[in-house]
């Protein structure tokens, strides 16, 4: 019986553990190198550039250009040279010096020009010694009156600053209150009188009629849901004499003129007052006619509101309230 062939060997498995060591060392090792290396050329590169950068300083420094001479050195300061450094200082030395030296030369100037300057030109010339130097005592006093005329210049100036502030913000508030104003005149418009003549067309005699909305709305539940107002009028017509009306757009008003119906009215915060009403000619639901003309226009007439009180179907009593102040009796009728 022949036997089956060997199995094929598999090879042996290693790990990575040792590999990625070394790798890792060998990496590293290669940066430390490199870095050494970069360090090591800096250095030789610095070391030939040095001796040129100091020239340049002392260069700059000996013809006083300070500023040329910060510039030079600026990029090498990390490097934290002793001699750059002590440069530096010296730079810095000498530009102070210079300053102070060009500062009490203006001062000397100033000093010799004002043993002879007067008037508005002494005053320049003083204030412009007294930023260079504040202390000097045989100009103390007038130093002194400089300083106060300054302050009361600087106070006058924040008193005219307060001033124009304050004037900027009272016509802003008069503004703001004048919009406001108009806005409130706008919004008042639909609820103050309207004036209205026209022709009657049987007569061609002329109709007066003033009316005015309420200032509430109301909102009645279906089928007359929406929101409305009332209005009140104003009737003078050369057929049918003088009316005061009460209308709305949408509902049902309960009046019967054969059952006495009533409404009241209420002048400011007076008292209840009973009117009878009628019904229009018509049957509409949505008007009614107050009787006593002239006993409701003069109470209204002393009256700045009103409120009537109307009854409708499935809604009870409903107030409504009217802004009647502004009632003009000549816009109404016409001047006689």
């Amino acid at each position: 019986m022949a036997k089956p062939p060997p199995l094929p060997t598999q090879p042996r498995k290693t790990g990575c553990i040792s590999g990625c060591v070394a790798s890792f060392v060998i990496g590293f090792i290669l940066l430390f190198v490199a870095l050494v290396i970069t360090g090591y050329v800096s250095a030789s590169r610095w070391d030939e550039k040095r001796p040129e950068v100091i020239r340049s300083l002392e260069q700059a420094i000996n013809a006083g250009n300070y500023q040329q001479a910060f510039s030079i050195a600026q990029p090498y300061r990390s490097r934290g040279d002793a001699e750059i450094n002590a440069l530096v200082s010296k730079a810095e030395e000498l530009q102070r010096e210079a300053a102070e030296r060009l500062r009490q030369g203006k001062i000397n100037l100033l000093v010799a020009d004002l043993k002879t300057a007067r008037g508005a030109d002494r005053e320049e010339k003083l204030g412009r010694l007294l930023e260079l130097a504040p202390d000097l005592p045989e100009f103390a006093e007038e130093f002194a009156a400089l300083r106060e005329k300054a302050r009361k210049l600087y106070e006058e100036a924040n008193a005219r600053e307060e001033a124009e502030r304050k004037a900027t913000a009272e016509r802003a508030e008069r503004a703001k209150q004048e919009q406001f104003r108009a806005s409130m005149e706008a919004a008042l418009a639909e609820f103050k009188w309207k004036y209205r003549v026209f022709d009657d067309a049987l007569t061609s005699k002329p109709v007066h009629q003033a009316s005015v909305t309420s200032i509430n709305r109301i909102n009645f539940s279906f089928p007359y849901h929406g929101e409305q107002r009332g209005e009140l009028t104003l009737r003078t017509h050369p057929q049918h004499g003088k009316d005061l009306i009460f209308h709305i757009q949408r509902g049902q008003i309960l009046v019967n003129s054969f059952q006495n119906s009533t409404v009241k009215v209420v002048f400011d915060n007076g008292s209840p007052i009973t009117y009878q009403v009628a019904e229009p000619a018509d049957h509409s639901t949505t008007a009614l006619f107050i009787r006593d003309y002239h006993g409701f226009v003069e109470r209204m007439l002393k009256a700045k509101k009103l409120k009537i009180a109307v009854p409708f179907y499935q809604q009870g009593e409903v107030v409504f309230e009217f802004n009647v102040m502004d009632f003009d009796a000549e816009q109404y009728l016409g001047k006689k």
